[in-house]
């Protein structure tokens, strides 16, 4: 759960003084500085403009540089507007563009304590910094200008000398703080101006001062560094400097990330003991960084450092590298000695932290004598099952045969034994711990419960009995690409523009009844099969018998409007009824029928098959038709289970996800008809809500299309028949996996003869 303070100042605070001249028109604000100058407007009922309100980037805040007046962000908001705190935190948000987690409460008072604090730590770092360059602080200034740092990059990184607590004491008590606010700040620590001189200021992600950090100039003094008592080490140290850098480039010490960034070398940053911590981790992440460059030094502590380190950000999947500096080296003697390109070079060459690994690995052992050789690659075994990256996987294996000598067909045999032998283990541990919770639920005789948690965890059981990991690298992602498929044309330009009817997935086409969901099937059917006339599609009906299928789509097919009063249907059934060939067009039609159902790439059922039994048939088909294009279904809603559910959303459920693990496993476009609800009496109203006990159906789909016919909703509310059979039919892509939503395309009905096209009707029978 985080903290709402700093979620204001460390996220929403920054990304709105980014853009102070959107968020707050009413001042048009134009850039002065590192600030914002108003032109207009007014705070308290004071006129702004010509005045300067600097929106700062420590404090948060409106200030008047005519009055010296100073009004939070927070203040003006909530006031200005009349809100309450939480209302005034949702505003902030919506200015930043923030979507907002679980929060702890925020409290003004806390801010206003932090901000104070800052502040007064911010006048102390002044009166150090003005102390190193006078009396016992030119002393510290010496062993900094020895170290190699000029006077110039002394003052840049804001490096100070404290010359005693009293002192310090004292000056901030001539600054109107008393000795409760001195104290806040944590410079009492012990050591602090006697031992330890070197100031080196602390600050958060946002620049703010959080403490000091005080560094010892003799060798012999341990620790080098203390830190000021409230100070919490939460942040990598310079991440203000780096942040928003992706590679982070990590070293121990707080002057050697100074000194780096100040040379040139972007994204430096100090984890200011042995190794970095969770938060520290997490708030980089936060900030943006993607991979770590861990540049510890040369010694056993920052080796073993450096160990703990990769552990612990490999957990989080993040790509990390290892420098290797020169031994007794760390960045600033590198520096000192050798210049600035050496550190660059070292951090070019940087490896990979499972490569750095396997090295580590390899170096405690004696690979000299055999046991030696067997413990490395017992350790490498261990390690390598941790690795959750496949190529991770690749490198870390490749290091250790190539360094040992040994075939890589060894150790990967000995690797996926040690698999096959710890999934055992865990398997074995697994089902004892279930065996006892089971003998428990046994023991108090409920047997209900007991029936319901053998079949639950028997499935699970036989999945981590059969699950392997397997690697999935370029090769096998290059494979795929060139063996999967290109999603289906739909033969209509407009359409195929924006979608296809994608392979191994649910596409859903859904209307209200009698709007041409159904004849939209049809058209689509027959578009395909002219389009692939290599493959064979299937359409199964669920609403209607062969005989109207057949004489729908040879309607389609003839294309000849027999009557213009949409009986066309009844007037092709007299016709073949009364054994008439006279009509060009239908005989036409009534072979192209035939061939394409003799030819075996039309297949028809109108058998109200169960799900269960309608799956095992298109197993069936797939095999038997090498070249099944797609299956067509309709509709969705009258498809029916075997099993009895307690609710119809958890059946359509239950159905949905068996059709959709057919669609995968048999790479296989499903295309379902399905209803909408009758309240949708608009294109307006058409939504993905909309879809009539859809349950997940519209979670499972990878492509959705709405279909409104408006001259429909016109006749059923006007009672009326439609006096122009063609007419506009809307098509809308509610959704879409793989692109585009919400495009609207016109199409054209021409209803005596069941033809949709997506351009303007000029054959006979279109008006």
């Amino acid at each position: 759960m985080k903290d709402t303070i700093d979620l204001l100042d460390y996220e929403i605070y920054p990304l709105i003084q980014k853009k102070s001249d959107i968020a707050f028109p009413e001042f048009g604000f134009i850039r002065k500085n590192n600030g914002w100058e108003a032109t207009k407007g007014e705070i308290k009922g004071e006129k702004a403009k010509g005045h300067l309100y600097h929106y700062d980037n420590t404090l948060f805040c409106f200030k008047n540089h005519k009055t010296g007046e100073v009004i939070t962000l927070w203040s003006y908001i909530q006031t200005s507007k009349g809100l309450s705190k939480q209302e005034t935190l949702l505003e902030l948000a919506r200015l930043a563009n923030v979507t907002l987690p679980r929060l702890k409460g925020y409290s003004e008072v806390k801010a206003v304590i932090a901000r104070k604090r800052a502040k007064i730590l911010e006048i102390a770092l002044d009166f150090c910094k003005t102390q190193l360059w006078i009396g016992e602080g030119k002393k510290t200034l010496k062993y900094l200008m020895d170290r190699g740092y000029s006077e110039e990059e002394i003052k840049s990184m804001e490096l100070g000398f404290f010359p005693s607590q009293k002192n310090v004491e004292t000056y901030l008590l001539k600054k109107d703080y008393n000795k409760n606010d001195i104290y806040s700040m944590g410079l009492n620590t012990r050591g602090f101006g006697t031992t330890h001189k070197v100031v080196i200021p602390y600050r958060d992600p946002v620049g703010r001062l959080k403490g000091f950090t005080v560094r010892a100039i003799k060798d012999e003094v341990k620790p080098k560094y203390l830190n000021s008592s409230k100070l919490r080490r939460d942040t990598l140290f310079n991440l203000n400097a780096a942040r928003g850098e992706k590679d982070l480039i990590v070293v121990e010490s707080y002057l050697d990330a100074l000194i780096s960034t100040l040379r040139g070398i972007r994204g430096v940053v100090a984890i200011g003991g042995s190794s970095i911590t969770e938060k520290q981790l997490e708030t980089a992440t936060r900030y943006g960084a993607k991979r770590f460059i861990l540049a510890f030094d040369n010694d056993k502590s920052g080796r073993d450092g450096t160990e703990r380190s990769l552990d612990l950000i490999k957990k989080q999947r993040l790509k990390t590298y290892v420098v290797t500096l020169p031994e007794g080296y760390d960045p600033d003697d590198l520096m000192r000695e050798k210049g600035v390109d050496a550190f660059k070079k070292d951090i070019k060459e940087a490896r990979s932290g499972v490569k750095w690994k396997a090295k580590r690995i390899l170096m405690k052992h004696d690979l000299e004598t055999d046991r030696g050789r067997d413990d490395a690659i017992e350790e490498a075994l261990v390690y390598e099952e941790t690795i959750i990256d496949p190529s991770g996987s690749k490198d870390f294996i490749d290091t250790i045969t190539v360094d040992m000598e040994i075939p890589s067909q060894i150790l990967e045999s000995k690797i996926k034994d040690y698999h096959k032998k710890k999934a055992q283990e865990r398997l074995i541990s697994r089902s004892k711990r279930l065996f006892r919770e089971g003998l428990r639920i046994a023991e108090e005789g409920k047997i209900g419960s007991l029936r319901e948690f053998i079949n639950k965890n028997l499935i699970v059981l036989k999945r981590e009995s059969e699950y392997r990991i397997k690697r999935y690298g370029f090769k096998e992602l290059e494979r795929d690409i060139i063996e999967t498929p290109e999603g289906l044309r739909t033969g209509y330009k407009r359409i195929d523009s924006i979608i296809r009817i994608p392979q191994e997935a649910i596409t859903i086409v859904a209307g209200r009844p009698s709007h041409g969901k159904t004849t939209f099937l049809f058209n689509l059917l027959l578009n395909m099969i002219e389009e692939y006339p290599e493959k064979t599609f299937a359409f199964f009906s669920y609403e209607e018998n062969k005989r109207k299928i057949g004489l729908k789509l040879l309607n389609i097919l003839s294309g000849k409007v027999i009557d213009e009063k949409q009986n066309n249907l009844k007037q092709i059934e007299y016709y073949i009824k009364g054994g008439n060939n006279s009509i060009p067009e239908i005989e036409r039609g009534k072979e192209r029928f035939e061939d394409l159902v003799e030819s075996g790439r039309l297949l028809i059922s109108d058998e109200p098959f169960y799900v269960d039994k309608l799956n095992d048939i298109l197993a069936y088909l797939k095999e038997k038709y090498k070249t099944l294009g797609a299956v067509f279904i309709d509709y969705f809603q009258k498809v029916k289970i075997k099993r009895k559910f307690n609710t119809r959303q958890l059946e359509i459920q239950k159905i949905s996800e068996q059709i959709l693990e057919t669609a995968k496993s048999l790479s296989l476009p499903i295309i379902l008809g399905a209803q909408v609800n009758r309240e949708v009496k608009s294109l307006r109203d058409l939504t993905l809500d909309k879809l009539r006990e859809a349950g997940d159906l519209e979670q499972d789909a990878s492509l959705i299309l709405g279909l409104y016919n408006n001259a429909m909703e016109r006749t059923e509310e006007d009672k009326d028949e439609e006096k122009n059979p063609v007419v506009d039919l809307n098509l809308i892509i509610l959704k879409n996996r793989d692109g585009i939503v919400n495009e609207n395309i016109d199409l054209f009905f021409n209803t005596p003869i069941l033809t949709i096209s997506d351009e303007p009707p000029k054959q006979e029978g279109w008006s």
